[in-house]
Protein backbone atom coordinates (compact mmCIF):
# COMPACT_ATOMS: atom_id res chain seq x y z
CA UNK A 1 0.00 0.00 0.00
CA UNK A 2 1.67 3.19 -0.83
CA UNK A 3 -0.70 4.96 1.77
CA UNK A 4 -3.68 4.78 4.56
CA UNK A 5 -6.29 6.86 5.23
CA UNK A 6 -8.43 6.68 7.96
CA UNK A 7 -11.92 8.17 7.77
CA UNK A 8 -14.41 9.96 10.11
CA UNK A 9 -17.94 10.90 10.23
CA UNK A 10 -17.54 14.40 11.96
CA UNK A 11 -19.02 16.63 9.69
CA UNK A 12 -23.04 17.59 9.28
CA UNK A 13 -24.20 19.99 6.77
CA UNK A 14 -28.12 22.16 6.80
CA UNK A 15 -29.23 23.74 4.17
CA UNK A 16 -33.26 25.23 4.52
CA UNK A 17 -34.56 27.11 1.62
CA UNK A 18 -37.68 28.60 0.02
CA UNK A 19 -38.51 27.18 -3.47
CA UNK A 20 -40.47 29.17 -6.12
CA UNK A 21 -41.66 28.29 -9.20
CA UNK A 22 -43.57 29.65 -11.87
CA UNK A 23 -44.66 27.84 -15.12
CA UNK A 24 -46.22 28.88 -18.00
CA UNK A 25 -46.94 26.20 -20.74
CA UNK A 26 -46.83 27.17 -24.87
CA UNK A 27 -50.01 28.69 -25.98
CA UNK A 28 -50.25 31.70 -28.08
CA UNK A 29 -46.76 31.87 -28.98
CA UNK A 30 -45.28 32.24 -25.94
CA UNK A 31 -43.84 29.79 -22.32
CA UNK A 32 -41.70 30.61 -19.43
CA UNK A 33 -40.13 28.65 -16.48
CA UNK A 34 -38.97 30.66 -13.97
CA UNK A 35 -37.46 29.74 -10.60
CA UNK A 36 -36.51 31.06 -7.26
CA UNK A 37 -34.50 30.08 -4.43
CA UNK A 38 -33.70 31.73 -1.03
CA UNK A 39 -31.78 29.88 1.41
CA UNK A 40 -29.09 29.27 3.62
CA UNK A 41 -26.45 26.00 3.61
CA UNK A 42 -23.71 25.72 7.07
CA UNK A 43 -21.57 22.86 7.28
CA UNK A 44 -17.97 22.72 9.17
CA UNK A 45 -16.07 21.45 5.84
CA UNK A 46 -17.03 22.42 2.51
CA UNK A 47 -15.38 19.12 0.82
CA UNK A 48 -16.80 16.21 0.85
CA UNK A 49 -13.49 14.31 3.08
CA UNK A 50 -11.43 15.15 5.39
CA UNK A 51 -8.57 13.00 4.90
CA UNK A 52 -6.55 16.22 3.64
CA UNK A 53 -6.82 18.26 6.87
CA UNK A 54 -6.11 21.30 4.54
CA UNK A 55 -10.47 22.69 4.99
CA UNK A 56 -10.33 21.84 8.69
CA UNK A 57 -8.26 24.96 9.84
CA UNK A 58 -8.53 24.60 13.86
CA UNK A 59 -8.17 20.54 14.11
CA UNK A 60 -8.88 20.87 17.93
CA UNK A 61 -12.06 22.73 17.75
CA UNK A 62 -14.64 21.88 14.97
CA UNK A 63 -17.09 24.79 16.14
CA UNK A 64 -14.50 27.15 15.03
CA UNK A 65 -15.04 25.48 11.63
CA UNK A 66 -18.86 25.99 11.66
CA UNK A 67 -20.71 28.70 9.39
CA UNK A 68 -21.52 29.63 6.11
CA UNK A 69 -20.84 26.92 3.29
CA UNK A 70 -18.19 27.62 0.81
CA UNK A 71 -21.63 27.01 -1.62
CA UNK A 72 -23.75 28.63 0.35
CA UNK A 73 -25.89 31.18 -2.42
CA UNK A 74 -28.62 32.71 -0.77
CA UNK A 75 -30.25 34.27 -3.26
CA UNK A 76 -30.98 32.13 -7.24
CA UNK A 77 -32.99 33.21 -10.04
CA UNK A 78 -33.20 31.53 -13.11
CA UNK A 79 -35.88 32.19 -16.36
CA UNK A 80 -36.18 30.48 -19.39
CA UNK A 81 -38.27 32.46 -22.15
CA UNK A 82 -39.44 31.37 -25.73
CA UNK A 83 -41.44 32.95 -28.07
CA UNK A 84 -42.58 32.92 -31.24
CA UNK A 85 -43.32 36.17 -33.56
CA UNK A 86 -46.48 36.00 -35.39
CA UNK A 87 -46.84 34.98 -39.31
CA UNK A 88 -47.15 38.55 -40.09
CA UNK A 89 -49.42 37.59 -43.55
CA UNK A 90 -50.77 41.18 -43.32
CA UNK A 91 -47.28 41.73 -44.80
CA UNK A 92 -47.43 39.90 -48.11
CA UNK A 93 -46.15 36.36 -48.75
CA UNK A 94 -42.16 37.93 -49.45
CA UNK A 95 -42.81 39.65 -45.95
CA UNK A 96 -44.21 36.68 -43.99
CA UNK A 97 -41.17 35.26 -45.35
CA UNK A 98 -38.31 37.23 -44.46
CA UNK A 99 -40.33 38.58 -41.12
CA UNK A 100 -43.02 36.58 -39.78
CA UNK A 101 -42.32 33.47 -37.83
CA UNK A 102 -39.25 34.34 -35.78
CA UNK A 103 -38.40 32.36 -32.36
CA UNK A 104 -36.61 33.88 -29.94
CA UNK A 105 -35.51 32.01 -26.63
CA UNK A 106 -33.72 33.68 -23.73
CA UNK A 107 -31.88 32.33 -20.54
CA UNK A 108 -31.47 34.73 -17.65
CA UNK A 109 -29.93 33.72 -14.73
CA UNK A 110 -29.18 35.88 -11.11
CA UNK A 111 -27.64 34.85 -8.13
CA UNK A 112 -25.77 36.14 -4.99
CA UNK A 113 -22.17 36.47 -4.93
CA UNK A 114 -19.80 33.59 -3.79
CA UNK A 115 -19.16 33.95 -0.02
CA UNK A 116 -15.27 33.87 1.34
CA UNK A 117 -13.53 34.29 4.44
CA UNK A 118 -10.63 36.71 5.51
CA UNK A 119 -7.36 34.64 5.51
CA UNK A 120 -4.74 35.18 8.26
CA UNK A 121 -1.37 36.11 7.49
CA UNK A 122 1.76 34.25 6.99
CA UNK A 123 0.20 32.13 4.85
CA UNK A 124 -2.41 31.50 7.21
CA UNK A 125 0.03 29.63 9.96
CA UNK A 126 0.27 32.00 12.61
CA UNK A 127 -1.65 29.91 14.95
CA UNK A 128 1.63 27.02 13.49
CA UNK A 129 -0.30 24.50 13.12
CA UNK A 130 1.02 23.95 9.91
CA UNK A 131 -2.72 23.89 8.11
CA UNK A 132 -2.53 27.24 6.49
CA UNK A 133 -5.90 27.36 7.45
CA UNK A 134 -6.00 30.44 10.28
CA UNK A 135 -8.31 33.58 9.42
CA UNK A 136 -7.64 36.83 10.61
CA UNK A 137 -9.19 39.10 13.81
CA UNK A 138 -11.98 41.07 13.42
CA UNK A 139 -11.78 44.40 14.90
CA UNK A 140 -14.43 45.45 17.04
CA UNK A 141 -16.96 47.89 16.03
CA UNK A 142 -15.42 48.04 12.58
CA UNK A 143 -17.94 48.43 10.05
CA UNK A 144 -17.15 46.35 7.01
CA UNK A 145 -18.43 48.59 4.38
CA UNK A 146 -19.00 45.96 1.74
CA UNK A 147 -19.77 47.03 -1.86
CA UNK A 148 -19.43 50.49 -1.11
CA UNK A 149 -19.60 53.14 -3.43
CA UNK A 150 -18.43 53.64 -7.31
CA UNK A 151 -17.83 50.96 -9.37
CA UNK A 152 -14.11 51.73 -9.52
CA UNK A 153 -14.29 52.43 -5.68
CA UNK A 154 -15.23 49.22 -4.44
CA UNK A 155 -13.22 47.59 -7.09
CA UNK A 156 -10.42 49.10 -5.67
CA UNK A 157 -11.17 48.50 -2.36
CA UNK A 158 -14.45 45.84 -1.56
CA UNK A 159 -14.53 45.89 1.95
CA UNK A 160 -12.94 47.76 4.73
CA UNK A 161 -9.75 46.25 4.94
CA UNK A 162 -9.24 48.30 8.38
CA UNK A 163 -12.00 46.05 10.02
CA UNK A 164 -9.63 43.19 10.08
CA UNK A 165 -5.84 42.34 11.91
CA UNK A 166 -3.69 40.10 12.16
CA UNK A 167 -4.78 37.01 14.39
CA UNK A 168 -1.95 36.21 17.36
CA UNK A 169 0.52 33.57 17.47
CA UNK A 170 -0.83 30.67 18.75
CA UNK A 171 -4.54 31.38 17.83
CA UNK A 172 -6.84 30.66 14.43
CA UNK A 173 -8.66 33.94 14.29
CA UNK A 174 -11.99 35.38 15.31
CA UNK A 175 -13.38 36.46 12.19
CA UNK A 176 -16.21 34.07 11.15
CA UNK A 177 -16.02 31.48 8.31
CA UNK A 178 -17.53 33.23 5.06
CA UNK A 179 -18.28 36.30 6.17
CA UNK A 180 -18.21 38.33 3.15
CA UNK A 181 -19.71 37.80 -0.30
CA UNK A 182 -18.31 38.73 -3.47
CA UNK A 183 -20.08 40.41 -6.46
CA UNK A 184 -23.17 38.84 -7.67
CA UNK A 185 -23.73 37.13 -11.39
CA UNK A 186 -26.46 38.28 -13.59
CA UNK A 187 -26.33 37.12 -17.46
CA UNK A 188 -28.39 37.18 -20.14
CA UNK A 189 -28.57 34.44 -22.99
CA UNK A 190 -30.21 34.70 -26.04
CA UNK A 191 -31.07 33.30 -29.24
CA UNK A 192 -32.79 33.99 -32.76
CA UNK A 193 -33.74 31.30 -35.29
CA UNK A 194 -36.12 30.69 -38.02
CA UNK A 195 -37.05 28.27 -40.69
CA UNK A 196 -37.17 29.34 -44.31
CA UNK A 197 -39.39 26.14 -46.15
CA UNK A 198 -39.46 25.45 -49.56
CA UNK A 199 -40.59 23.17 -52.26
CA UNK A 200 -42.59 21.48 -49.67
CA UNK A 201 -39.35 18.46 -48.01
CA UNK A 202 -37.06 21.19 -47.22
CA UNK A 203 -36.18 23.98 -44.94
CA UNK A 204 -33.32 26.23 -43.88
CA UNK A 205 -33.03 26.40 -40.71
CA UNK A 206 -30.72 30.48 -39.25
CA UNK A 207 -30.17 30.28 -35.49
CA UNK A 208 -27.68 33.37 -34.12
CA UNK A 209 -26.99 32.55 -30.70
CA UNK A 210 -25.23 35.04 -28.19
CA UNK A 211 -24.23 33.79 -24.61
CA UNK A 212 -23.32 36.88 -21.94
CA UNK A 213 -25.76 39.35 -24.47
CA UNK A 214 -25.29 41.91 -22.47
CA UNK A 215 -21.60 41.49 -22.00
CA UNK A 216 -21.50 41.64 -18.19
CA UNK A 217 -18.73 41.06 -16.20
CA UNK A 218 -19.10 38.89 -12.99
CA UNK A 219 -16.19 40.24 -10.84
CA UNK A 220 -14.16 37.26 -8.65
CA UNK A 221 -14.00 37.51 -4.80
CA UNK A 222 -11.51 40.39 -3.58
CA UNK A 223 -7.83 39.06 -2.50
CA UNK A 224 -8.72 37.77 1.17
CA UNK A 225 -5.33 37.23 2.48
CA UNK A 226 -4.47 40.41 5.16
CA UNK A 227 -1.03 41.22 4.15
CA UNK A 228 -1.14 40.87 0.55
CA UNK A 229 -0.49 43.88 -1.52
CA UNK A 230 -3.40 43.55 -3.25
CA UNK A 231 -5.68 42.91 -0.11
CA UNK A 232 -9.55 44.18 -0.65
CA UNK A 233 -8.91 44.48 -4.02
CA UNK A 234 -11.10 42.91 -7.01
CA UNK A 235 -8.08 41.81 -10.03
CA UNK A 236 -9.66 39.50 -12.14
CA UNK A 237 -13.40 37.89 -13.08
CA UNK A 238 -15.40 34.61 -13.72
CA UNK A 239 -17.06 34.54 -16.91
CA UNK A 240 -16.37 35.40 -20.92
CA UNK A 241 -17.09 38.75 -22.59
CA UNK A 242 -20.00 38.44 -25.17
CA UNK A 243 -19.97 35.45 -27.28
CA UNK A 244 -21.91 35.36 -30.55
CA UNK A 245 -21.99 32.53 -33.53
CA UNK A 246 -24.32 31.58 -36.28
CA UNK A 247 -25.48 28.63 -38.20
CA UNK A 248 -27.21 27.35 -40.91
CA UNK A 249 -28.95 23.83 -40.94
CA UNK A 250 -30.88 21.98 -44.11
CA UNK A 251 -33.38 20.06 -43.33
CA UNK A 252 -34.14 17.36 -45.92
Amino acid sequence: FSNVQGYVSWNTQSYNALQLSAEKHFSRGFQFISNFGWSKNLDSSSVATAANVGPVGNPYDLRWNRGLSDMSVPLIWNNTVVYQSPALRGLGRVGSFLLGNWQVSAIWVLHSGLPFSINGPNGGNNSEANIGGDRADSVSGASLNQHQGSKSQWLSQYFNTAAFTANAPGTFGSSPKNLLTGPGFNNLDLGFSKNFPFRERYRLQFRWEMFNAMNRTWFSIPDNSLGDGAFGRITSDNNSPRLMQAALKLYF
